[in-house]
C-alpha cells in the first residue's frame, strides 16, 4: 500500500503538469487550470500536448516525457488509451505521482477492465501513486490546490475535515454543504476507479496529517478489505472520527446460508459490523454523513448518552422524537430536579418532559428559553442538548437567537454537555449566517431526520471498542477436532458439545436408535421431553415435522419417535438416530454468528424460536471487546422480552461471546453457529437447539 508520505506530491504538488492541455470547448484541462489559479496556486504549471506550441500563455510542452525534472503531479487529461501510456513518459521524466481523470475504464468492463489493470501494474512498476482513473479530482483547501476539473469550487474555509469518496458526486455535494456551512475542510477527494490509489491509501494519508481532525468517507465498495483496515485502524489509533455512508451493494461474497443468522445479516449485515468493528460510525445517507462530520468538527466525546431537544414547536418535538427513536438514541425523561426547575421558568401552559415544547413564547422571553436549555445541560442523564436557535438566514436588528446561541456557548463551556444548534429544515444561510456558524463555539445542524443520524454517530465514536486481545480459547483444539474430516451441517449434538467446549450449557438428553429405545431414555432423563430425529442433512428440523414437543409418558415419547423418524424420511433424509431431550423452559433467543470470507466474523442476538423471522438484527464484528457483549444485549434486552429481573443476562452475554470467540478461534472453518432457542431463565441459559456449518 502507498504509504501517507509518498502521496504529498500527489495531494500538495509545488508544481503541476495537464497531459491534454487545451482551450477547447468541452475539454476539461482549462477547468483544471482554471480552478488551480481561483484557488491561488503559485506554482509553475506545465500544459502537455504535442498539438500546440502554447496553451493559455505558456510553452506547450510536446509529451509528459519531455517535462523538466521538479514536477510532482501529472493531470492526465487524455483519451484512456493513451492514458497509459501519458503514466509511463511522466515518470520517465521524474514526475513524481499522477492523477488519471479520463473514464473508459474498468466502469465499462471488457477493454476498459483490461486497460485498467495494465495501468495498475504500470503505477506498481514505475513506483508512481497514481489516483483514478474516471475521476473528477481533489480540492486541498489549506494549501490552495484546487486540482479539480467540473465547474468552480465554491469558497470554502480551511479547517479539520477530510473528506474521501468513492463517488465524486458525493464528494462534490459535501463541498457544497461545507460551504453553506462554513465548515472547516481540509481535503476532498473522489478517488475513482482505485486503480493504485484508493480508499485505504487515503484513509491511512488522513490519519498521518497533522490538519485532519474528522475523517467522512463515503463507501460503495471495499476492494482491499485488508488495506481498510489497517488504515481504519490507524485512524482510531490517531484519536481522529471515522463516519461512514456505506450503502447496500451486495458486499457479502456469495454464501449458502443455513442459519438463521445468516439471513438476518442481509447483503450488507457483516460489512456493516466490521466497519463498526474498526471504529467508524455509519450513518445511512450523504446527508447525515455530511450533519454527522459537521457535529464530529465541533462537539466532544460524549460523557452521557441521554439527548433532548428543546423546540418552539410541539409538531418538531414529535418528528425529532421518531427520528431519534429510528436511530436508537436515548431520550430520558428529565429527573426530578430538572423537572421542579422547568416547572419554575416555563410558561404555565408549557408541560416540562423530553422533549420538551418551550413553546412560541421563546422567541420573546429569551431568558425563559435559556434557563429551559440549562436546566436540561445540568441534568446529570444528558449529554446532547438540541434546540431552535440557529444562524440567521438575514440580517435583522434585535433578533433574540443571538442571546441563546451565546447562552448556549457557555453552558456547553461550563457543563461538558454537548449544545446543538438545530435548524429543523435545511436552510440556506446567508453571509452573516455563514460567519455565524463558522465562529460559534457550538455546532450548526440542520434537519430533523438528519440531525438524529448524527448524534447517534457522536454516540458511536464515544463507545471505544479497543480492548485487549483474545487469545485462543484452552478448548480451540477440542473444538476443531470435532470439526476434522466434516463439511456443511453438523448435527445438532455435535453443535451443542462446540457450543458446550466454550462453556455454552446444554439440556440433559440421550441419542438412541429406536423408538422403543427412546420411550426407556426419557425415563432416565425425566419428563417432560422432545423427541427429535437426528440428522445433520435436516437443520430445520420442526419445519419437516420432525420434532415432538412436551410428552410425559413412555408411550406418548415412542409414539412420537416413530413420527419424527418417518418425517425425515418423508423429507429424503436418513437419521441417525433418535434424540430424547428434556424440556427447558423461559425466555427464547438466538444467539449467532457466521465468518465471511472477506470480513470475517460477526455475531448477533435476536428474539428466537417462533420469533426469529421476525425483525432485523444488528450484527457485531468477533471478537468482542471487554464488556461489548454486556453492553449489547442490555441495550436490547426489552426487544429480546428480557427482564433483567427474571432473565439472567449475564448468561446471555456470556454465550454471544462464546460463539464470538469460536468463529475467532476457527478461522472460517466454522462458517456458521448459533444457539436457537437459547432458553434464558433467571439463573442461567441452555441451548436447547443448535446448528453449526463446517
Amino acid at each position: 500500500m502507498t504509504s501517507a508520505r509518498a502521496l504529498r506530491p500527489l495531494l500538495a504538488p509545488r508544481a503541476i503538469a495537464i497531459v491534454g492541455a487545451s482551450e477547447a470547448e468541452g475539454s476539461w484541462a482549462p477547468e483544471f487550470y482554471e480552478n488551480l489559479r481561483a484557488a491561488g496556486f503559485e506554482g509553475p504549471i506545465f500544459p502537455v500536448n504535442p498539438k500546440y506550441r502554447e496553451v493559455w500563455g505558456f510553452r506547450c510542452v510536446p509529451s509528459a516525457g519531455d517535462l523538466p525534472v521538479g514536477v510532482d503531479l501529472a493531470v492526465i487529461v487524455v483519451p484512456a488509451r493513451q492514458a497509459v501510456g501519458a503514466v509511463e513518459d511522466a515518470a520517465r521524466a521524474g514526475v513524481r505521482s499522477a492523477m488519471v481523470v479520463s473514464s473508459g475504464f474498468a466502469e465499462v468492463g471488457g477493454e476498459g477492465a483490461a486497460m485498467q489493470d495494465e495501468l495498475a501494474r504500470t503505477a506498481r512498476r514505475v513506483g508512481m501513486p497514481v489516483v483514478g482513473p474516471n475521476v473528477e479530482g481533489y480540492l486541498n483547501v489549506p494549501d490552495r490546490v484546487w486540482c479539480y476539473g467540473t465547474g468552480r469550487p465554491p469558497p470554502l474555509v480551511p479547517g479539520g475535515l477530510t473528506i474521501v469518496s468513492q463517488s465524486g458526486t458525493v464528494a462534490w455535494s459535501l463541498v457544497q454543504m461545507s460551504a453553506d456551512r462554513a465548515l472547516g475542510v481540509r481535503l476532498v477527494i473522489g478517488v475513482g476507479n482505485e486503480a493504485s490509489v484508493g480508499l485505504p491509501e487515503m484513509l491511512a494519508w488522513a490519519a498521518a496529517d497533522p490538519g485532519t481532525t474528522v475523517v467522512a468517507t463515503y463507501v460503495e465498495t471495499v476492494r482491499d478489505p485488508g488495506g481498510f483496515a489497517r488504515a481504519a485502524e490507524a485512524v482510531r489509533a490517531a484519536g481522529k472520527p471515522l463516519i461512514a455512508c456505506a450503502p447496500g451493494h451486495g458486499e457479502i461474497a456469495g454464501r449458502a446460508v443455513v442459519a438463521h443468522t445468516g439471513a438476518v445479516a442481509g447483503r450488507t449485515g457483516v460489512r456493516d459490523a466490521w466497519l463498526r468493528g474498526l471504529g467508524a460510525a455509519l450513518v445511512p445517507d450523504s446527508v447525515s454523513l455530511f450533519e454527522a462530520a459537521a457535529l464530529a468538527c465541533r462537539a466532544p466525546r460524549l460523557e452521557r448518552r441521554g439527548v433532548a431537544v428543546a423546540f418552539q414547536s410541539g409538531g418538531s418535538c414529535t418528528l425529532f422524537a421518531e427520528h431519534a427513536e429510528a436511530a436508537g438514541l436515548e431520550m430520558p425523561a428529565p429527573s426530578a430536579a430538572t423537572t421542579r426547575r422547568l416547572r419554575r421558568v416555563l410558561p404555565p401552559f408549557a408541560k416540562p418532559g423530553n422533549p420538551l415544547d418551550v413553546t412560541g413564547q421563546a422567541a420573546v422571553e429569551t431568558a425563559m428559553f435559556e434557563d429551559a436549555l440549562e436546566a436540561l445541560a445540568r441534568d446529570p442523564k444528558i449529554g446532547v442538548v438540541a434546540f431552535d436557535a440557529f444562524p440567521s438566514r438575514e440580517p435583522v436588528q434585535g433578533t433574540w437567537e443571538p442571546s441563546v446561541l451565546s447562552a448556549a456557548e457557555r453552558l456547553a463551556r461550563s457543563t461538558g454537555t454537548v449544545m446543538i444548534s438545530l435548524a429543523p429544515v435545511p436552510l440556506a444561510l446567508d453571509e452573516a449566517g455563514r460567519k455565524t456558524a463558522e465562529h460559534l463555539g457550538i455546532p450548526v445542524l440542520q434537519g430533523l431526520p438528519a440531525a438524529a443520524s448524527a448524534i447517534r454517530a457522536l454516540a458511536d465514536l464515544s463507545v471505544s471498542r479497543a480492548g485487549r486481545a483474545l487469545p485462543p480459547h484452552p478448548n480451540r483444539r477440542r473444538a476443531g477436532a470435532l470439526l476434522r474430516g466434516r463439511t456443511g451441517p453438523l448435527d445438532e449434538v455435535r453443535a451443542r458439545r462446540l457450543l458446550g467446549l466454550y462453556g455454552v450449557e446444554a439440556p440433559e438428553e440421550e441419542v438412541v436408535a429406536t423408538p422403543e429405545e427412546a420411550a426407556a431414555a426419557a425415563a432416565r432423563v425425566g419428563f417432560p421431553v422432545a423427541v427429535k430425529a437426528l440428522a445433520a442433512a435436516l437443520p430445520h428440523k420442526a419445519s419437516a415435522g420432525a420434532v415432538k414437543v412436551g410428552l410425559r409418558t413412555e408411550a406418548e415419547v415412542e409414539r412420537a419417535a416413530h413420527a419424527v423418524l418417518r418425517a425425515a424420511r418423508r423429507a429424503g433424509v436418513e437419521p441417525d438416530g433418535v434424540l430424547v431431550q428434556r424440556m427447558a423452559t423461559g425466555a427464547e433467543v438466538l444467539v449467532g454468528g457466521l465468518w465471511d470470507e472477506r470480513f470475517g466474523p460477526a455475531v448477533t442476538v435476536k428474539p428466537g424460536g417462533s420469533a426469529v423471522e421476525t425483525g432485523d438484527a444488528e450484527l457485531l464484528a468477533a471478537p468482542l471487546r471487554d464488556g461489548e457483549a454486556q453492553a449489547f444485549v442490555a441495550d436490547r434486552a426489552d426487544a429480546l422480552g428480557l427482564d433483567r429481573r427474571r432473565h439472567d443476562l449475564g448468561a446471555v452475554s456470556s454465550a454471544l461471546e462464546a460463539v464470538a470467540r469460536m468463529l475467532s478461534d476457527l478461522g472460517g472453518r466454522l462458517t456458521e453457529l448459533e444457539a436457537n432457542p437459547l432458553m434464558v431463565t433467571r439463573r442461567g441459559a441452555v441451548a436447547v437447539d443448535a446448528l453449526a456449518v463446517v
